[in-house]
C-alpha cells in the first residue's frame, strides 16, 4: 500500500483527532482515511511508500522509513517525480542545479575573468580548468540522473548506480590531475609520474565500479573506503613537494589549504554516508503505528539524511578544489615562470 511521509501523517492526525493509531479491527487506517479523503495532497500520498512496502531491489537504507517513489517501470513516471517532494528530491536537485551551471560559470570565468599573464603558456591552461569543469558537470549530472531514475526498475537503477560511481571516479581523477599539471609544470618527470599514478588508481576504481557486485548494500563501507583512499592519493604529490620544495612553497604551489578543506568535506561526507548518520538515530520498527508513536521517526526521511549531506559536501568540496586550482595557476605565473 502506498503512503505519505511520516511527518505528513502526524500533521493530519493533529488536525483530525478522530484518527487514532490504536484503532480497533474494522476501522480505517490513517493511510486509508487520508488516501480516500478529498485532501488535495492525496495525489502526493499515493506516490510515496514506506521502506517495507518496496520491492527488495529498491531497499537500500532501512533507516529511511518513508517518502519513497515506488517502482514505476516508466521513464516518464520517474521523471515526473522531479515535480513533487520525496526522499530523493534533495539528492536530485543538490547535484542537478550545480551540474547545470558549473561548466558555464567556469567557461565564463576563464574567458572574461581569468588574468592572462605575459608568460601565458597557451590554450592548455584554460583547458585544464575546462576538464575540471566537465568532470564536475559529468559527476553531478550522472548523480542526479541516477537518483531520478532509480525508481524505474532494478535494471535501470543498477546501471544508473554504476554511472553514479563512475562519475565520482572521473571527478577525483580530473581534480587530482588538474592540480598536478599546474603545481609540477617545471618538474616534467615528477609531473607525469603523478599523472600516471592517478590514471592507474582511477582505472582500478573504474574496474571495481563497473563490477556488478560493487553496488550491493554490504559493499557500502568498501565503496566509501575506496573513494576516500583514491582521494587521499592526492597527498602523494603534496608530500613529495614538501620534501623537495618545503612546506611553505608547496602550500602555495598546490593551494594546500584549500585541498585540505576539500578533503575534510569529501571524507566527512563519505563517512556519514557509510555510517548512515544521522538517520540511524531515529530508527524504529517498520510497522506504521510504530512510526507514528515515535516522535523522532522519519525526522530525516525527506530532508537531512546522510546521502543528502554527502551531496552538499561534494559540491562544497568541488568549490574548494576550484579555489586551489586558481591559486595554482597564479603561483605558476607569478613565481615558477617569473
Amino acid at each position: 500500500m502506498i503512503s505519505e511521509p511520516v511527518s505528513t501523517i502526524r500533521q493530519r492526525q493533529n488536525q483530525d483527532p478522530s484518527v487514532d493509531p490504536k484503532q480497533g479491527p474494522g476501522q480505517a487506517s490513517p493511510r486509508e482515511n487520508y488516501t480516500n479523503s478529498g485532501d488535495s495532497s492525496s495525489l502526493l500520498a499515493r506516490r510515496l511508500a514506506y521502506y517495507h512496502e518496496l520491492d527488495e531491489w529498491q531497499q537500500d537504507n532501512h533507516y529511511i522509513r518513508s517518502g519513497y517513489v515506488k517502482g514505476t517501470s516508466s521513464y516518464w513516471e520517474s521523471f515526473k517525480s522531479l515535480g513533487y517532494l520525496h526522499n530523493e528530491t534533495v539528492n536530485i536537485y543538490s547535484h542537478l542545479l550545480p551540474s547545470s551551471i558549473s561548466f558555464w560559470v567556469i567557461l565564463y570565468y576563464i574567458n572574461f575573468q581569468l588574468t592572462i599573464y605575459d608568460n601565458y603558456l597557451g590554450i592548455w591552461e584554460k583547458l585544464n580548468f575546462v576538464q575540471f569543469g566537465l568532470a564536475c558537470t559529468f559527476c553531478m549530472f550522472m548523480s542526479s540522473v541516477f537518483h531520478t531514475l532509480k525508481s524505474h526498475s532494478h535494471k535501470v537503477s543498477k546501471f544508473g548506480n554504476q554511472l553514479d560511481y563512475f562519475g565520482i571516479v572521473i571527478l577525483i581523477t580530473c581534480s587530482l590531475i588538474s592540480i598536478i599539471l599546474f603545481a609540477y609544470y617545471d618538474e616534467p618527470l615528477e609531473k607525469w609520474i603523478f599523472v600516471a599514478l592517478t590514471l592507474f588508481f582511477g582505472t582500478v576504481c573504474t574496474v571495481f565500479t563497473l563490477h556488478p557486485e560493487f553496488s550491493k548494500n554490504h559493499y557500502r563501507p568498501f565503496r566509501s573506503t575506496m573513494f576516500i583512499l583514491f582521494g587521499l592519493s592526492g597527498a602523494l604529490p603534496i608530500v613529495y613537494g614538501i620534501y623537495k620544495f618545503g612546506v611553505e612553497t608547496t602550500s602555495e604551489r598546490a593551494g594546500v589549504k584549500w585541498l585540505i578543506l576539500e578533503g575534510v568535506f569529501y571524507i566527512s561526507g563519505a563517512v556519514l554516508y557509510a555510517a548512515r548518520f544521522p538517520e540511524r538515530l531515529t530508527h524504529v520498527e517498520e510497522e506504521e503505528h510504530s512510526l507514528l508513536l515515535n516522535p523522532q521517526a522519519g525526522k530525516f526521511d525527506i530532508i537531512g539524511h546522510s546521502h543528502q549531506i554527502f551531496h552538499v559536501f561534494v559540491v562544497i568540496a568541488a568549490y574548494c578544489h576550484w579555489l586551489a586550482l586558481v591559486q595554482c595557476y597564479h603561483y605558476l605565473h607569478q613565481h615558477i615562470l617569473a
